[in-house]
């Protein structure tokens, strides 16, 4: 179940920010990508919402700058 999650959050982020999915792994953040900026991470946000049917609240939205933080919310 969590390797199914951590793909699709993965091609999320790989087609938002148009980025290779080998480049893209748990530890991956924004930091590591420079198209992986502000308006980008929106569009994660909003796709991951829209995915796993689970709202993110705005000040949540920004702690989730890594894929890795990204699964830890969708598990609880």
């Amino acid at each position: 179940m969590d390797e199914k999650i951590n793909i699709k959050i993965i091609q999320i982020i790989s087609k938002i920010i148009r980025t290779d999915l080998n480049a893209i792994n748990e530890k991956s953040g924004m930091k590591d990508f420079a198209k992986w900026d502000s308006l980008a991470h929106l569009q994660i946000m909003m796709e991951i919402e829209k995915q796993f049917k689970k709202k993110i609240s705005t000040s949540k939205m920004s702690d989730l700058n890594t894929v890795g933080k990204i699964l830890e919310f969708l598990k609880s």
